[in-house]
């Protein structure tokens, strides 16, 4: 793994840990191993790195989302979908999930990080609101709803788990899930 990867995977730990402003470009620097010249030579301030995070970890999660909602066109096929990878990355890695819960409060503490952390979360929500409205297309989801809103209630159903995961392991998380899907989504 690179220098500049390094840091970045570092970050998001740091600031899942600690939160925003509490962590350091020296603890960052510590915990992957480099020198805070090496943050610096990379990121250059503590803001840039913080977008460097918010790019990174909401890419990946928008990748392999999307790559699940592919199929589904129902609004329990969409949430199961998200749900289930979002899962499968809180069993991976599951500082990401405490990042996702960390970054929407950084970003309204901080004002010089509420841009680039919008910017991530208007892609996510754009690319919900798009496998919305397949949905639409495909006659699985009423046509006479607002896919925007739609999409805004699939994203806090998952962004209630992303807070809960921040406490509880990755097992346990599988068990809420489970229990919700069969409690809610179950069509049977």
């Amino acid at each position: 793994m690179d220098t500049r990867q390094r840091v970045i995977d570092a970050a998001c730990r740091c600031f899942a840990q600690f939160g925003y402003g509490p962590a350091t470009n020296n603890q960052i620097a510590e915990m992957a191993g480099v020198t805070a010249g090496s943050v610096y030579y990379h990121f250059g301030t503590k803001n840039k790195l913080f977008e460097a995070v918010c790019d990174d970890v909401y890419g990946k999660i928008l990748t392999r989302v999307m790559l699940a909602v592919s199929g589904s066109h129902s609004v329990v096929g969409l949430l199961r979908a998200v749900l289930t990878e979002s899962m499968r990355i809180n069993h991976e890695s599951p500082e990401l999930a405490g990042f996702v819960a960390t970054a929407p409060i950084d970003a309204r503490r901080h004002r010089e990080l509420a841009e680039s952390f919008a910017t991530q979360g208007a892609r996510m929500a754009d690319a919900l609101t798009d496998a919305v409205r397949s949905g639409q297309d495909a006659g699985d989801i009423a046509a006479d709803l607002d896919p925007v809103r739609v999409a805004r209630l699939i994203s806090a159903v998952v962004d209630g788990f992303a807070h809960a995961a921040v406490s509880a392991d990755p097992d346990e998380m599988d068990n809420m899930n489970e229990l919700f899907q069969s409690l809610l989504l179950d069509t049977t």
